[in-house]
Formats: C-alpha cells, sequence, structure tokens
C-alpha cells in the first residue's frame, strides 16, 4: 500500500521536519541542475568540493545528489577514489523506545517518590496530632470537668436530703394529724 504526503524523490519522510528539510535540497538541487552543466566533470568536482566543504546537504536527498556527482568525477578519470573527499554522513539522533520509556518511567518515579514523600508529612503530622490529642485526655487535670460535675452532684444531692427531710416532716405531720383525728 502506497503512503501519500511526505515523499520525496522516492523518499518517504517521518517527520514535517525532515519533508521540508529534503524539500529545500531539492529545490536547491534543481536549480543546481538547471545553473551548471553537471556532466562536466570539472563543474561537477568544483560543485562537489564546495558543498562538501560546506556541509550543505543534511538529508538522504543531499547525500544521493553528492554520490551521483562523486560518480561522474571518478567516471571521468579526473581525480582517483583516493584522492576525492568522502560524503560526510553526521551522526543521527535516533531514539530507541526502550531509552525514552525508561526516562519517562524514570521520571514518573521521581514524582511518584515526591508524592510519597508528601503524604508521609501528612500522615506523620497527623498521627503527632492524634497522639497529642490522646495524651492530653489521659494525663489533663480533670478537676475543671469535675468541680462541674461534684457542685452538680452535690446540689442534687442537697435537694434530695431537703425533699426528705420535708417527707419526713410531712409524715411526721399527717402521723400527729391520723392521731388527733382517731381521738376524737
Amino acid at each position: 500500500m502506497r503512503e501519500k504526503g511526505l515523499i520525496i524523490g522516492g523518499y518517504l519522510f517521518s517527520t514535517n521536519k525532515d519533508y521540508n528539510e529534503a524539500k529545500e535540497e531539492y529545490e536547491s538541487i534543481h536549480f543546481l541542475h538547471s545553473k551548471a552543466d553537471l556532466t562536466d566533470a570539472r563543474t561537477a568536482l568544483k560543485l562537489y568540493i564546495k558543498l562538501i566543504e560546506n556541509r550543505t546537504f543534511h538529508t538522504i536527498i543531499g547525500y544521493t545528489f553528492l554520490k551521483e556527482l562523486q560518480g561522474t568525477i571518478l567516471n571521468s578519470g579526473i581525480v582517483k577514489e583516493e584522492d576525492i573527499d568522502g560524503i560526510y554522513i553526521p551522526a543521527q539522533e535516533t531514539y530507541n523506545a526502550d531509552i525514552l520509556s525508561l526516562e519517562k518511567y524514570k521520571l514518573l518515579t521521581e514524582k511518584q517518590k515526591y508524592r510519597i514523600r508528601k503524604t508521609r508529612i501528612i500522615n506523620i503530622f497527623l498521627l503527632i496530632t492524634i497522639l497529642g490529642m490522646l495524651i492530653i485526655a489521659v494525663f489533663t487535670d480533670k478537676s475543671v470537668y469535675a468541680d462541674f460535675e461534684n457542685k452538680i452532684v452535690n446540689r442534687y444531692s442537697t435537694w434530695e436530703e431537703e425533699l426528705n427531710n420535708r417527707e419526713q416532716e410531712l409524715i411526721q405531720r399527717e402521723k400527729a394529724l391520723d392521731g388527733m383525728n382517731t381521738l376524737e
């Protein structure tokens, strides 16, 4: 199945950046073809030397063009193969999926460690707060509450005693009144 879109000179490019760079090189090569006779070995040699020194091309489109120039020069015999400069191809940045995922997981691990650290600090703070409340509950002077309780209990016990005394008086009065009623 043929993919459409980022194709130049029969090469399919995976990113827009690479495609745009190759497109510029492709247009430059067509311009050079229109302005210079590249079948002439001497013209091809001058152009080749200048392009190699400036490291003008960075994509497969440019490298293919340089290889064609090199072939024209070598086939003419004006320069031997060992005397001509080679085509410089810089190391390409390759991103291994394992390295990327490892870096991603390292970053996630660092974030997770930071979150765990924060939750531990919060948990320790809450634990200290709860322990403090328990210590206060166990060891504090309960006299304030005890005083209120004792005052209320004493008040009720005083009332109870008064009520009992009044009840006894009423019972005695009733007996006295009953005793008077029986005498009459």
